[in-house]
């Protein structure tokens, strides 16, 4: 956009092309090699990762050494767009990022190899002749190159980045192990995530604690599902006794009866009150919207409720407490209209006279989830 002057601002990589001293080299590679992938549409850009296995007229970026013996303060010396000469291959790039560096050159005022051979070369340019200087630059574009495959290694937001530019279905080795610490890293269990997987590494952190935590849990939910939450503990429940734990008397089937020494392993009843087994998410009042975007079935509903199975663990029982504040319910209508869909026990109210004193209306939602879709993409 231009300024006040009429004075038009560059783009990142125009500035890197117009001042290619002021950018570190890494980053400027990251720049151009991200320039490259956005522009595939407008021009035929070379889109190989520098380094990989590709052809060197595939690659994003060619390297070149600097030819001269002045003292350089930048790595960078200057950088321009070639381009590629077509081989008979229609499928191959047009144009290729070029790169002239100031370090790790066989010859130049940082070259490795003797004073006499970048005189030789020298003198070469100035007869025109570029044989030479192209045959090195083969040597100085791969070592170039592995300087900087060496460096990207252990870059975590590079690696996250080339993974996302190549749309590899496999994670890279970041975002694997963080989602090793959600217990989420192994074979399909990759793509049947409650959260998308990028959002899982970033939580796993929480995920990774052996107990999880109602603090953590709330944040958590408030992040990815924007409901402001409460979380209700030691909701107590029944549970069925087993059979080997029920009171008998002696009879014909138990001579000497099951459990019936008082005081010591008698219990009245099939069931018993266990009050650390269940919880309850008690979400806060809503408007009519955001209480229609949490109906039975809905997937933000079902991802919810996988998410906190999977965070609280398969041990613990919840439920869901949602509530809608009176002056906002609509009674059941007989209507032919797209936008109202009545859900019987969860928006089909036949008479607001029932509820009394304006108080909030509560509905509790079972923990059970729907059974997975068959159709997600399997792990390779």
């Amino acid at each position: 956009m231009a300024s006040s002057r009429r004075l038009q601002s560059l783009t990142v990589v125009q500035q890197l092309l117009k001042h290619p001293y002021k950018f570190d080299f890494f980053q400027a590679v990251r720049l151009l090699e991200r320039g490259a992938q956005l522009n595939e549409g407008a021009q035929r850009f070379a889109l190989e990762s520098v380094a990989s296995q590709a052809m060197p007229n595939r690659e994003v970026l060619r390297f070149t050494a600097s030819q001269n013996f002045a003292f350089s303060a930048a790595p960078i010396a200057k950088i321009a767009i070639n381009e590629i000469i077509g081989n008979g291959d229609s499928d191959a790039p047009e144009l290729q990022w070029a790169m002239e560096v100031s370090f790790m050159g066989l010859t130049g005022s940082q070259g490795v190899m003797p004073h006499f051979l970048s005189d030789i070369v020298l003198r070469e340019l100035r007869q025109k002749n570029f044989s030479l200087r192209d045959f090195l630059d083969i040597f100085n574009h791969r070592s170039v190159s592995f300087y900087y495959r060496a460096w990207q290694k252990y870059q975590l937001p590079v690696n996250v980045e080339q993974n996302r530019q190549r749309q590899s279905r496999s994670l890279d080795a970041f975002t694997n192990a963080l989602c090793a610490l959600s217990g989420v890293a192994l074979g399909e269990a990759v793509y049947r995530t409650p959260l998308p997987i990028d959002a899982m590494a970033g939580i796993a952190g929480l995920l990774g604690r052996p107990v999880s935590t109602a603090e953590g849990l709330k944040g958590t939910i408030k992040h990815h599902f924007g409901l402001t939450v409460d979380i209700e503990q030691f909701q107590g429940q029944w549970q069925e006794l087993p059979e080997e734990f029920l009171c008998r008397l002696p009879g014909p089937d138990y001579p000497n009866g099951v459990n019936n020494c008082l005081g010591i392993n008698t219990v009245l009843g099939t069931s018993c009150h266990h009050a650390q087994s269940k919880f309850r998410v008690v979400v806060e009042p809503m408007n009519y919207d955001d209480f229609e975007s949490i109906a039975p079935g809905s997937k933000k509903l079902e991802a919810l409720k996988s998410f906190i199975k999977f965070s609280a663990g398969a041990e613990l029982d919840f439920d869901i407490s949602v509530t809608l504040d009176s002056d906002k319910i609509n009674s059941a209508q007989l209507i032919d209209d797209p936008s109202y869909c009545p859900q019987l026990g969860w928006n089909t109210h036949m008479s607001l006279e029932t509820i009394e004193g304006g108080e909030p209306f509560e509905i509790i939602l079972a923990q059970d989830i729907d059974a997975p879709d068959e159709s997600l993409p399997q792990a390779s």
